[in-house]
């Protein structure tokens, strides 16, 4: 073990042996300089003599500065001395802050192991110490004093506590099993700081080494054998991500933990191992750490230590990706492709999802090339897995041919939605572009991911606002370009997608044996809600283009078009869904997306500008208009502040954007990639 610090009594002498030096040092000094000064000689030496003994002196209020804090430790009883056969060697902090630090570390890891051994005394002050978790002293004292074999063994003490008290079903219980909850999340906490070489908690590889050591080792408590890691595994699950877990935990004892877990499984019965403690107790539901809820509703929860592992890696990219993105010596597949081929039965064994699915939306959902590769090779896996389960029945509908294999993905498909619409752009590709850059999947594998993926109402959401997102850029695009000439190239495969995305939702629907009319009344009622929410004030529109600014009247910048078109496309947006009868009177989902991408154009012209001249002559009279020869728009500003002036304003624009000739041919491009593509790419009838 390697430390810093002084071993005592040597340290006592020490600070007497340099206060002596120093007080020699400064008699000298005034000593050389009298004699030097009487013989007329340079008096350099003197000086320097004199410097020195100022070093010295300033050494030895350093040196009594830690002496004192070392009689503080002393007074309270506080033991931070690691003893060797040369005696005792006591770590001294540089303030009272961190000494302070140090001692509430070692009382809190004090109380733990009381609190484990069953003083319910030790246990409430547990409690006391969950506000010190931010201070890095605190964090090394706690969890040094315990080890990592105490970190390891403190939660089956715990959890052991809690089964007694929970069985005895009393207040006193309940507040028992409160207060190691708690302790839970401090042990998270602090073993999250302690275990981030960014974080100055950090206690060193050779920490991380032994918890992986103990979390292989086998351990017992009051006659309960179990592993290591299912004892580690109720810390994981206890994270909230307040710090998370970081990368570097991950690739050490993270994909240990689970290449650790396949050997067990592979070496015996599948779940011999697998389920973490509180699980094995009958204390899961009890444990129900503070962050997402896990397990089914309503029912006991069931928890393995992937689930849990899941838990603490799911809050930040660096260490979702640092655990999925690793193929581990000997295997032949990255930890992704394991967990998502030979460990689904495992998922579905603890039903207990949640963990999971956010542990691989945040790692895939990225922009950089790392998750693009592997979101690639998600899909790749889930095409392969998916054959078979969709087909024609006989009546030339779509209809699960093998519901057991889709039962056992069915999971997937919410947190795969959205790392697709994540990736709009790459999904897009597929069907479009001649080199895409998804690579081992063609466009009719992609519309049975798109039909996995539309069971899920938030996927299909996701996806079509995403796509949204995309055409609203196309059109923006256009204006620039060539003032919207060019705008039925840019948006038909605009609308060819979009029609990718809608169909296999309506046709899941139906596979599930709703109507015609109930599908399309389903659908309508998505688009209603994806507009919402684009809208909304946490809008996609909004996050993404800006608010509109005191300045919007003035000379627009490409930056200002940009933000001043998401604006005013929220505004007619936000109408429409209360009061606009085209989009109430919509006939089905395609017409109602047509009726947003008109928004959308409607939007970016007036913020772009360029009338024609004929607009500009139709302008005479208006009271939008300005009373010059020959008349001009008022600023923006000022049409807005009159809700009549507003609303002719907007009939003006609608008809002088010539909205209907722009997108005449939209619709037919939406039902041909519905009713045509996509129906024959699931080799189904094109007639429903």
């Amino acid at each position: 073990m390697s430390f810093t610090g002084v071993k005592q009594p040597e340290f006592d002498s020490l600070v007497s042996r340099h206060s002596t030096a120093a007080q020699q040092l400064e008699g000298l000094a005034a000593a050389l300089y009298g004699e030097l000064t009487a013989a007329g000689l340079d008096t350099g030496p003197a000086l320097r003599i004199r410097d020195m003994a100022k070093e010295v002196g300033a050494e030895v209020e350093d040196l009594r500065r830690r002496q004192r804090l070392i009689r503080d430790m002393e007074r309270l009883k506080v033991t931070f001395g690691t003893h060797t056969p040369a005696g005792t060697m006591v770590p001294v902090p540089d303030s009272r802050a961190a000494a302070e630090g140090l001692l509430n570390g070692t009382l809190a890891a004090n109380a733990a192991v009381a609190a484990g051994r069953g003083d319910t005394t030790a246990l409430a002050q547990l409690r006391g110490f969950a506000g010190k978790a931010s201070d890095p002293e605190f964090v090394k004292a706690f969890l040094s004093k315990l080890g990592a074999k105490g970190i390891t063994e403190l939660p089956a003490s715990l959890a052991l506590q809690m089964r007694a008290n929970v069985m005895m079903r009393t207040a006193k219980g309940d507040q028992v099993s409160q207060q190691v909850k708690e302790g839970m999340k401090l042990l998270a906490t602090a073993l999250a700081k302690g275990t981030d070489p960014k974080d100055p908690a950090f206690l060193g590889e050779a920490f991380l080494s032994q918890l992986v050591k103990e979390g292989r080792a086998e351990h017992k408590a009051n006659e309960v054998a179990y592993v290591g890691y299912q004892a580690q595994a109720l810390i994981w699950r206890a994270s909230d991500g307040k710090p998370p877990f970081s990368k570097r935990f991950m690739e050490v004892v993270g994909r240990d933990a689970i290449v650790h877990q396949k050997e067990l499984s592979d070496a015996g019965p599948p779940y011999a191992n697998a389920m973490d403690l509180a699980t094995v107790l009958g204390l899961s539901d009890s444990m129900q750490p503070g962050g997402p809820n896990m397990g089914e509703p309503g029912k006991p929860i069931k928890a393995s230590v992937i689930d849990d592992l899941s838990q603490a890696a799911r809050h930040t990219p660096e260490a979702a990706q640092a655990l999925l993105f690793h193929t581990p010596q000997g295997w032949n597949k990255s930890i992704m492709e394991y967990l998502l081929t030979d460990r689904l039965d495992g998922f579905n064994h603890t039903k207990n999802y949640a963990p999971f699915a956010g542990l691989l939306q945040t790692a895939l959902s990225g922009k950089d090339k790392e998750s693009l590769k592997f979101t690639n090779d998600a899909l790749v896996i889930l095409k392969k897995e998916l054959d078979g389960v969709f087909a024609a029945g006989d009546d030339g509908k779509l209809t699960i041919a093998d519901q057991k294999k889709l039962d056992r993905l069915s999971f997937l498909d919410g947190p795969m939605g959205t790392v697709m619409a994540a990736h709009i752009d790459e999904i897009f590709g597929v069907f479009d572009d001649q080199k895409p850059t998804l690579k081992n999947i063609n466009q009719v594998e992609m519309d049975r991911v798109l039909t996995f993926v539309g069971r899920n109402e938030g996927s299909v959401k996701a996806l079509v606002g995403a796509e949204s997102q995309r055409m609203f850029k196309a059109i923006q695009d256009s204006y620039r370009r060539d003032n919207g000439a060019n705008m039925r190239e840019l948006l038909i495969p605009e609308a060819r997608f979009m029609g990718h995305l809608l169909e296999p939702r309506r046709l899941v629907l139906m596979a599930q044996a709703k109507t015609d009319e109930q599908a399309r009344a389903e659908m309508k009622g998505l688009i209603n809600d994806t507009l919402s929410e684009l809208t909304g004030p946490a809008g996609k529109l909004a996050a993404r283009f800006g608010f509109w600014g005191d300045k919007a009247h003035e000379k627009l910048t490409p930056m200002a078009f940009d933000k001043l078109s998401a604006v005013l496309a929220e505004r007619l947006v936000k109408e429409g869904l209360t009061k606009d009868s085209a989009l109430q009177q919509a006939n089905d989902d395609r017409e109602m997306t047509l009726w947003m991408v008109r928004q959308m154009i409607l939007s970016t012209k007036i913020a772009h500008g360029g009338w024609s001249s004929s607009a500009l002559k139709d302008l005479e009279g208006k009271p939008f208009a300005t009373a010059g020869h020959p008349p001009a728009l008022k600023t923006l500003d000022e049409i807005v502040a009159d809700p009549a002036t507003y609303d002719g304003f907007i009939d003006w624009a609608r008809w002088h954007t010539k909205i209907e000739s722009k997108t005449q041919d939209i619709r037919v491009d939406m039902d041909n990639s519905a009713g045509v593509d996509v129906h024959a790419n699931l080799g189904i009838d094109r007639n429903y």
